[in-house]
């Protein structure tokens, strides 16, 4: 059973390092899951940071994902909506970052298989290799048609859906923080995956939960956030 546990926009909360813990699935200001709907859609904030997430590098990363059943992302700074409903970001021409947007129960704990597939090849004389981002990139999520304008607080690239469409990848600075913004959210409602060094993860949700009050804003569990957008 999962321990519920409310947060207020007043203060911040540890990140989630454990498997299927409360901000995956019990943790949300909205009162009750029927609330998390309109926060979504509003102005929403999520920690995925117990989700999978791994990277990729080398000068035959694409081909390698490709030759695995990826559907590779034709340019940098730009990310792909893969079968099995996770995300490919390419970062470079040779690096690339895959995230899973799913709660299993191994979540927090079990590395995705991209990561010894990637050493694997390794050792096979490719010139790929793994770059395990779990222990190095916090991940919150935030989505509501109000991002736009919440980000332009925080960010000097304009997240308009105009100027960054769904797929669109910006490796910049927010709240002075070095940070990676994916949109996977849609035209009616932006959703953007936010990675940023882990060190940061506390000073940056207190940074977003202070942003957020201008457009009442709420905390949602992470399944909540996924419900909205993936169903």
């Amino acid at each position: 059973m999962t321990t519920s546990m409310t947060v207020h926009l007043d203060g911040a909360t540890a990140l989630a390092r454990c498997a299927l813990p409360a901000s995956l699935t019990g943790a949300s200001t909205a009162e009750s899951s029927s609330d998390m709907t309109p926060a979504t859609s509003h102005c929403a904030l999520a920690d995925m940071s117990a989700l999978g997430r791994a990277g990729v590098r080398g000068r035959e990363a694409a081909d390698w994902l490709a030759s695995l059943g990826f559907t590779v992302p034709d340019t940098p700074n730009t990310a792909r909506l893969q079968t099995d409903g996770s995300w490919l970001v390419r970062l470079s021409v040779g690096e690339f970052l895959q995230l899973t947007p799913a709660i299993t129960p191994d979540a927090g704990v079990a590395e995705l298989p991209l990561m010894a597939q990637a050493d694997e090849a390794l050792a096979q004389g490719m010139r790929v290799h793994s770059l395990p981002r779990r222990d190095s990139h916090a991940w919150f999520s935030l989505s509501g048609i109000t991002l736009p304008a919440l980000m332009a607080k925080l960010c000097g690239v304009d997240l308009r859906s105009e100027a960054f469409p769904p797929g669109s990848v910006a490796q910049t600075s927010v709240a002075r923080t070095n940070a990676i913004i994916v949109n996977v959210g849609s035209h009616q409602c932006p959703c953007f995956h936010l990675l940023f060094d882990i060190a940061s993860s506390h000073y940056l949700w207190g940074v977003m939960l202070d942003a957020m009050r201008e457009y009442s804003g709420q905390t949602v569990t992470a399944a909540a956030l996924l419900a909205h957008h993936h169903g």
